[in-house]
C-alpha cells in the first residue's frame, strides 16, 4: 500500500473560528453551534453556503495533487446527512469531494469530527465548554447511525481509504486526562451557556473503546475491509495493543495526533530547534514503535511552533527553522502508514497561519510531501 502524504480540509465543513474568524462577522459566536443559533436557519444557511462554495472546489483537489499529496482527511459533522437545529446539512459537499478525489486519484479518509451534545468541550467539536456526548443514549445512538449512513452511501467508492469514528475523544481515567478533560478544557473554551455545562461529563476509556466496537460492527456492515476503520488514540498512544489485538477486527487503524503547541506551553522552558528536534526524536521513537505493532497514521500534525525570537528572524534563519522540524516530523512517522498535514489552508496571515497552511508551506519549501 501506498503511504499516506494527505492534508486536512480543516474549516470546510466543521468551523473552527480561528480558522476563518470572518464567517463568524457580526455575531460573538465562538464555534458553529452558536454562529448557527445567533443567525438563524436562513443566514446560517446563506452564510454557509458561500463558504463551503467558496472554500474548498475542484481546483483545490487538483492542487492538492500537483502539490504532490496522495490523500485528504476530511472533517465531516454529525450533522452531515439533514438539518438537525440549528445546524445545516452538507452531504452533497462530501459528495462532490469523492468525484473530485476519484478525479485526481486521491483517497479520502472520512473523519467524524462531532458529535451530538460535544463529545471533548474544544471549538472543533462544534461547541465550546460543553461534552454530554456520554450523558443520553440518544446522542451515542446518533453518532452510530450517521457512522453507519457513511459507511452506506461512500463504502464502495473507489477513493475511499477509511472512515474515522470520532475525532480527539477526551477520556477521564487516562494520564492524558490530567491535562485534557473538560474541566481544565472549560477554563480555555469558555461555555455560552454555563447551566448547560454544569452537566459536563467525561467518559471512560472502557466507555470509548464499547463504542468502538458497535462504530466498527455498524460500518462493517456496509464497507469490506480492504478500507479502514479507524479509531483516535484518545491522546494515549501506549494503551490500545490488547484491544487492537483482540482478534475481533479486521482492516483497523489508530489515529494519534502530534503538534508542538501543548509541550511548547507546558513543557519546554527554552523553544529552540535544538530542543525541537530532541524533542521530536523521541517521540518519533515511540510512534515509529508502535507502528510496528499495529497499523498506526498521524492524522494531524503540523511545525507551528513559538520558537524564541521568532518574530525577528530572517527568511533564512526561519527556512532552516522550519525545515527541520517538517523533517524530524516526518523521520518519526516513517513507519507509520501515513500522515495528514493540518491543514490544507487558512484565511490568515502571519507567521503562525504559514505554518498551519499545507500549500504555503509546500510553497516556502518547508514541507515536500513527494519526497517522504
Amino acid at each position: 500500500m501506498e503511504k499516506l502524504r494527505g492534508v486536512n480540509l480543516g474549516g470546510w465543513l466543521v468551523l473552527e473560528k480561528w480558522m476563518n474568524q470572518n464567517l463568524f462577522a457580526g455575531t460573538d459566536a465562538m464555534d458553529e453551534t452558536y454562529l448557527c443559533l445567533k443567525l438563524g436557519e436562513d443566514r446560517a444557511r446563506e452564510r454557509l453556503t458561500i463558504h463551503r462554495d467558496e472554500f474548498i472546489g475542484e481546483r483545490d483537489f487538483e492542487d492538492i495533487a500537483v502539490r504532490g499529496f496522495n490523500a485528504v482527511r476530511i472533517p465531516v459533522p454529525f450533522f452531515l446527512f439533514e438539518d438537525v437545529g440549528p445546524y445545516i446539512h452538507c452531504h452533497e459537499y462530501l459528495d462532490k469531494a469523492f468525484v473530485w478525489a476519484r478525479k485526481f486519484g486521491l483517497k479520502v479518509l472520512v473523519d467524524l469530527h462531532t458529535a451530538p451534545g460535544g463529545h471533548n468541550g474544544t471549538d472543533n467539536s462544534g461547541i465550546c465548554g460543553v461534552c454530554l456526548w456520554s450523558t443520553r443514549s440518544e446522542y451515542r445512538n446518533y453518532t452510530l447511525s450517521v457512522l453507519e449512513r457513511i459507511a452506506q452511501r461512500y463504502g464502495k467508492e473507489e477513493a475511499m481509504w477509511g472512515i474515522s469514528v470520532l475525532n480527539e475523544p477526551m477520556c477521564s481515567d487516562t494520564e492524558a486526562a490530567k491535562a485534557l478533560n473538560i474541566h481544565n478544557l472549560t477554563q480555555v473554551y469558555l461555555p455560552a451557556d454555563q447551566e448547560l455545562a454544569a452537566e459536563n461529563t467525561n467518559y471512560s476509556l472502557e466507555y470509548l473503546r464499547r463504542f468502538y466496537r458497535d462504530a466498527y460492527r455498524v460500518i462493517r456492515k456496509h464497507m469490506g475491509s480492504e478500507k479502514y476503520v479507524v479509531f483516535s488514540d484518545a491522546f494515549e498512544l501506549e494503551v490500545w495493543d490488547e484491544f487492537l489485538d483482540c482478534g475481533d477486527f479486521e482492516g483497523v487503524v489508530l489515529d494519534t495526533h502530534n503538534y508542538l503547541m501543548t509541550p511548547d506551553q507546558m513543557l519546554f522552558t527554552e523553544r529552540n530547534l535544538e530542543v525541537y528536534v530532541r524533542y521530536l526524536r523521541s517521540l518519533g521513537e515511540k510512534v515509529n514503535a508502535a507502528a510496528k505493532r499495529f497499523p498506526l497514521i498521524v492524522g494531524e500534525w503540523n511545525i507551528q511552533n513559538q520558537a524564541d525570537g521568532l518574530e525577528q528572524m530572517g527568511k533564512e534563519e526561519k527556512d532552516r527553522l522550519y525545515t527541520a522540524i517538517a523533517d524530524a516530523f516526518l523521520e518519526g512517522m516513517k513507519d507509520t502508514l501515513g500522515w495528514f498535514y493540518w491543514s490544507y489552508k487558512i484565511y490568515l496571515e502571519g507567521t503562525d497561519a504559514e505554518c498551519d497552511d499545507a500549500g504555503r508551506c509546500v510553497n516556502h519549501g518547508w514541507l515536500r510531501p513527494g519526497e517522504r
